[in-house]
């Protein structure tokens, strides 16, 4: 009897052992700052994917031995345990510099021209590349270009249109000649080796002509710092 008893309490410790930190350490609450390109749902899903991550002690040890799953478009999540049931995720996403359509795919490239991920639909907000060709490629890894200086241009572009949040749809490339369409409006930047003078002062213009909903070209091949920018409207 005093057997059957002592293995009944070794059933109990054992139970209490491991499932009362099971449930006291279940996370109920997930709070998400950061993200601009993914969902909550989409980063509950990378985060808790693997099996009882939603315990914030295993995924501790997810963490610190296997690292938190992470989607194409995020550089980083931190993770801060508010609680014994709640968790803090700050997500950082990475710098998508824009995309080429290739294959009915949209292949999307960060500011190193590292390629990202491919999807069957646009990004918003994501400049498709247009004019430009392109070899090879697999993600993780960086664009082959036939000539790496027209690249380095569209790197250059599309990094200042991050840089000063500008609404650009497309940016063409052509035997070294750059331009973008921002909403129905086309700018004509020329072939330079470096667009900075040209972005920065595009940039409250483009939002104007957005919000107005206005069309034409500007023409900035031969743009100086303090021009005056004029818009051709069709």
């Amino acid at each position: 009897m005093k057997r059957y008893k002592k293995i009944f309490i070794c059933i109990i410790i054992l139970f209490l052992l491991i499932f009362v930190p099971y449930f006291w350490f279940h996370i109920d609450t997930v709070k998400i700052e950061g993200t601009e390109v993914y969902t909550e749902e989409e980063i509950k899903a990378s985060v808790f994917s693997r099996k009882f991550s939603d315990n914030s002690l295993i995924l501790r040890l997810y963490n610190k031995f296997l690292g938190i799953n992470r989607l194409p478009f995020v550089e980083d999540i931190d993770i801060n345990y508010e609680s014994h049931d709640t968790v803090v995720l700050y997500v950082y996403d990475k710098t998508i510099s824009g995309c080429i359509k290739y294959m009915g795919q949209y292949v999307y490239f960060d500011k190193e021209g590292r390629v990202l991920e491919s999807l069957p639909k646009r990004r918003q907000n994501v400049p498709v590349v247009t004019g430009i060709k392109f070899g090879d490629f697999a993600i993780g890894e960086k664009f082959k270009v036939e000539d790496s200086s027209l690249f380095d241009a569209i790197m250059n572009v599309s990094l200042l249109i991050s840089h000063y949040g500008i609404n650009v749809k497309r940016i063409h490339i052509n035997n070294g000649d750059v331009k973008i369409y921002s909403g129905n409006v086309q700018v004509h930047l020329g072939k330079k080796k470096l667009y900075n003078d040209q972005l920065a002062a595009l940039s409250e213009v483009l939002n104007t002509t957005n919000e107005e909903k206005l069309s034409g070209t500007i023409d900035m091949e031969n743009y100086k710092q303090g021009d005056k920018i004029v818009l051709k409207q069709n």
